[in-house]
């Protein structure tokens, strides 16, 4: 008896911790770094100093798996990071061969940190040295996010052979755009990223170059060579990721610039993620629903490799090739927004809506009457402080994401503009600019411009935002300095989102001339990147007249909207052999009618039935023959295809104990493997 409760109590301990861990295990299939390693591993690890054509030897981790196994791809990480800090055991375990790398002059590999700008031809080196190894197939695979998915960008360019395909995410293929977006210095990223890395010494260097050149920045970018990809790449950001308008450039350079291998092959996956909380729900001040996590981009990676190195035919060409999560109002019930549209290519279809400023901070698409200028002071000494955004570092001074603008917007250095209370929702998505008529009493000053939702109780939720610096309004190679007092048309980037505005809520622009520490302030000279030795106050002009009518140009969305995901309705419990009734139901946006799947999760499904028409439930019954926790599936299309997003439903055939308590309940609704694995555990501690 005694023996039997020593069971019992470990077997509620060890239940107790399945259950926490399974909140994060069983949510979706794991990726390499969350693969737990065998106890025994079952590949050999050797360290080589490959050596580069200038003679610069590059530490590289090489893990092979045991057994002697025939020619194979290989999976290959470059970083800066200290290549000892990430483990390819997990991918040599099920048999590939995965190298990781320090890149030039980082930890244990030779030569200087040039920050990147050797990367494309270690690179490639590396790859040529990987596919001379008797273990190859003279195939690999890239894979990595951040700065090493920007050395996947860059070794891409020089169109080596043995370059099979690429996972690239929260990356970009352009260093000068990113370190100077409008031609202002980010500073902070860029600062607080070189001195983590102990590089603070090559800052110099950057500011000496501020202006676009191709003698300097030519092999930090893939501006001008997307010719020369030639493999199709897997593309993942974030809308708030420091990254994101690089990583679409990148995609869309791959995709319609690329060469053969590259045209037509890639895929792209933009969720409501910052760059520090990727994939995950809580993206600054706002709490997406569950759907905004990512679950599904490792089965995209799994099928390229299939695809692309073992020459596996599957469905990744299949596949939408891009998916993107449209953000909306998180707070209302049935909002619209806050779901993934599948779509056949990037931007999609849309008409920019000019959005007009007006005189009592008005903000509407009725074209501007004669109104007169605002005027604002801006004092580089005392900026308008950051406060959320696309910025690297989700803590102070910057945070990212999407935060309430409320205590910068008060400010007198920031003009509001702000439009009526909107009586149906409203969808933005593609890029976003600013085209606004300006001036100031300076030679050099800077714009910038915010767009956020205004919700209901006030807040002000920061959507996307952009600078320009004044001298190189008509591009960043060159300066042209402006004439106090005179007019310039000017235009604001943005960068891109997808969002929709809820019924109620209204659409918002502040602008100003300062985000610091994002940017660094402008001192409101003609001197270069801190080379100032003092400062001048501004007084900058916004013109908004009808003969200078400045507006944000919004890209209203004209696309179809696939219907919402069909709820399900039926019982949770039952027993072999009887049949139950199931209700589904789904309303189109556009009032079309719609077809239902269902997938039983017993091997069968339903086909794609209807159509019927928008709102109208459906009710279907099946049959379950084995004792199981089944996840039954439904998703719904319209009569243009566009599918919704899986909704699930567990059932647990036969009824083993009626769970009553309502976190577990839901749980197991999540997780419809949990229940059974449980079982199994219990068994197998209490058998004898």
């Amino acid at each position: 008896m005694k023996n039997i409760r020593m069971k019992k109590s470990i077997a509620l301990i060890i239940t107790s911790l399945f259950l926490i861990t399974s909140i994060t295990t069983l949510g979706g299939k794991e990726t390499q770094n969350q693969i737990t390693s065998s106890s025994q591993p079952l590949y050999t690890k050797e360290t080589f100093m490959v050596e580069m054509r200038d003679g610069i030897h590059l530490a590289t981790d090489v893990y092979l798996p045991d057994g002697g196994s025939p020619l194979h791809g290989a999976i290959l990480i470059r970083t800066p990071y200290n290549k000892n800090g990430t483990s390819m055991g997990d991918w040599a375990n099920k048999g590939w061969p995965s190298l990781v790398q320090d890149t030039r002059g980082r930890f244990q590999s030779e030569g200087n940190d040039t920050m990147f700008r050797d990367d494309h031809i270690d690179g490639y080196d590396t790859l040529e040295w990987i596919a001379e190894q008797n273990w190859s197939n003279g195939k690999v695979a890239t894979i990595g996010g951040s700065a090493t998915g920007i050395v996947q960008y860059l070794m891409a360019g020089t169109n080596p052979s043995a370059l099979s395909c690429q996972y690239i995410g929260a990356s970009t293929p352009n260093l000068y755009t990113t370190i100077y977006p409008g031609g202002q210095f980010r500073k902070n990223m860029v600062e607080t990223w070189l001195a983590a890395q102990g590089s603070s010494y090559l800052l110099p260097d950057i500011w000496a170059h501020e202006n676009y050149s191709l003698t300097y920045w030519t092999n930090v970018s893939l501006q001008d060579n997307w010719q020369d990809v030639s493999i199709p790449a897997f593309h993942v950001g974030g809308w708030y990721d420091c990254f994101c308008q690089g990583l679409l450039d990148g995609f869309m350079g791959y995709q319609y610039q690329g060469g053969p291998g590259a045209q037509g092959k890639s895929k792209l996956v933009v969720g409501p993620w910052t760059h520090a909380l990727f994939g995950e729900r809580l993206q600054g001040e706002l709490l997406y629903p569950e759907n905004a996590k990512d679950t599904f981009t490792s089965y995209y990676w799994d099928e390229m490799l299939d695809q692309y190195i073992l020459e596996i035919s599957n469905d990744f060409e299949n596949r939408p090739t891009v998916v993107y999560y449209v953000m909306g109002d998180v707070t209302t019930a049935n909002a619209r927004g806050n779901f993934w549209r599948y779509a056949n290519g990037w931007p999609p279809t849309h008409v920019d809506d000019p959005w007009y400023l007006h005189d009592n901070n008005q903000l509407s698409t009725t074209y501007p009457a004669s109104y007169s200028p605002k005027t604002y002071t801006y004092n580089p000494t005392n900026p308008v402080p950051t406060r959320g955004g696309t910025n690297l570092y989700y803590f102070a001074p910057t945070y990212a994401g999407p935060y309430d603008q409320r205590p910068v917007e008060s400010r007198a250095d920031v003009l509001l503009f702000t439009s009526d209370v909107l009586t149906e929702p409203y969808e933005a998505t593609g890029r976003i600019t600013a085209k606004l008529y300006v001036s100031s009493n300076c030679p050099d000053t800077d714009f910038t411009v915010k767009l956020t939702d205004v919700y209901p109780d006030g807040r002000s939720m920061l959507i996307c935002d952009g600078i320009l610096r004044m001298r190189n309004r008509n591009g960043c190679d060159h300066w042209e300095f402006m004439n106090p007092g005179e007019i310039y048309e000017i235009e604001v980037d943005l960068w891109s989102t997808s969002y929709i505005w809820n019924t109620g809520h209204r659409i918002r622009v502040a602008i100003s001339s300062s985000n610091y520490p994002r940017y660094l302030a402008n001192p409101n000279t003609i001197d270069g990147i801190n080379q100032n030795s003092g400062y001048t106050i501004a007084q900058n002009t916004i013109h908004f007249d009808s003969e200078h009518p400045s507006a944000i140009y919004l890209p209203r969305y004209t696309g179809n909207y696939a219907p919402q995901k069909p709820h399900i309705t039926g019982p949770t419990s039952g027993k072999i052999g009887v049949e139950y009734n199931f209700t589904f139901n789904t309303t189109d946006v556009e009032n079309e009618d719609y077809h239902l799947y269902v997938d039983w999760g017993d091997g069968t499904n339903s086909s794609w039935l209807g159509p019927f028409p928008s709102g109208q439930q459906q009710t279907l019954t099946h049959t379950w023959g084995t004792k199981k926790l089944f996840s039954i599936k439904a998703k719904v299309k319209d009569v243009n295809d566009d599918e919704s997003e899986w909704s699930t439903h567990a059932i647990n055939i036969p009824c083993i104990t009626q769970v009553k308590n309502p976190f577990l309940q839901r749980l197991l609704e999540r997780f419809p493997l949990l229940f059974f694995l449980l079982q199994r555990l219990w068994s197998l501690l209490l058998g004898s």
